[in-house]
């Protein structure tokens, strides 16, 4: 069974759930290795960028590892 995604709280948050996905749908389809790697590396970069908004909104910046 499928969870639901988290509604988004603004459109910064949509495009870089949408981008993300696209990256790693990329990552699992490209037949080259260099195209999958970088398309790996963009997806994990969106998602530490995309909780570092969510922690933005939630008044939590700057808390957690800087990578």
């Amino acid at each position: 069974m499928k969870t639901r995604p988290k509604v988004p709280r603004s459109g910064v948050e949509a495009a870089l759930n949408a981008s993300r996905r696209v990256a790693e749908r990329l990552a699992h389809l490209a037949r080259d290795p260099e195209v999958r790697r970088e398309a790996q590396a963009t997806a994990e970069a969106l998602g530490r960028l995309l909780g570092a908004v969510r922690r933005a909104g939630s008044g939590r910046a700057g808390q957690g590892s800087a990578g």
